[in-house]
């Protein structure tokens, strides 16, 4: 009777065992924290969003803002480079030794965004090897950051950094595409910003790992003729572009061609 109650017991065994695998994850794999990463802010450079404001080491600042309080707040120790973000021409404040990039507007003189660079995963889904960004970094012009803003950032009590993504987060951002995650800063009583956005990108592998981070101004300051001013223009074989758009196969911004009825708006225009 008692070998009988045994092999019970065995032919129970693997189902009681395969429980904590239940819909093929095993349940430590739900929380981050067990997989090697520990989450904490930068203890130098500490950036925690509450409402509308980016706090940065006891300062409240706002993206609606000029660069000003920015400067005065992050540091004098900063490469300043010319250059264009999507229809605008603009200034990049660059903190190597912090990691981050501020982004200026020209034609308004507001902040556009403020870009982290992250620690990238093991597995990327951007292109680019690592010797092509060394390559990069080296030239003295360079848009690019040098170095990795380490540890996190606090989002409304939330610590975001290079971290795989979890249900905190999840809960918290909304998801654009699969590789993209958005959340609304909306300002609390009495703040004197505007609301912004802060966009999180993700490696696409398992573990989802986000490898980049930015806050960025929804204020537009260029109209719909302006863009389109800027974003005309004829390619190599003479083909008329009226403007670009990101594919998602490739990963990469490619030029959007113009219609007859394009090409004919404009004619009757003119």
């Amino acid at each position: 009777m008692i070998d009988y109650a045994k092999k019970i017991l065995l032919g129970f065994l693997p189902i009681i065992l395969c429980i904590s695998c239940s819909n093929g994850h095993p349940t430590a794999q739900t929380d981050s924290d067990t997989e090697g990463f520990i989450k904490k802010l930068n203890p130098q450079h500490q950036f925690k969003v509450h409402g509308c404001a980016i706090n940065y080491n006891g300062t409240d600042l706002y993206m609606n803002s000029t660069v000003e309080p920015w400067i005065k707040a992050l540091g004098k120790n900063y490469r300043k480079v010319d250059s264009t973000d999507g229809a605008n021409l603009t200034n990049l404040y660059i903190y190597d030794d912090i990691g981050v990039r501020l982004v200026e507007r020209k034609n308004d003189k507001q902040i556009d965004s403020l870009r982290f660079r992250l620690e990238r995963p093991e597995h990327d889904i951007k292109k680019e090897t690592d010797a092509v960004i060394e390559e990069e970094l080296k030239k003295p012009d360079t848009g690019q950051v040098r170095s990795i803003f380490k540890d996190a950032i606090d989002v409304d009590g939330v610590l975001v950094g290079a971290y795989p993504m979890h249900d905190e987060i999840r809960s918290k951002f909304h998801s654009k595409t699969r590789v993209s995650y958005n959340f609304t800063a909306v300002c609390n009583q009495n703040q004197k910003g505007e609301e912004f956005g802060i966009e999180l990108s993700t490696s696409f592998n398992d573990p989802e790992v986000i490898d980049h981070m930015f806050f960025y101004n929804y204020l537009d300051s260029m109209t719909e003729e302006q863009k389109k001013e800027l974003g005309r223009r004829t390619d190599e074989n003479g083909r008329e572009i009226c403007g670009e758009y990101f594919d998602v196969k490739t990963m990469k911004i490619v030029p959007s061609y113009c219609t007859p009825e394009q090409l004919g708006e404009e004619k009757n225009k003119k």
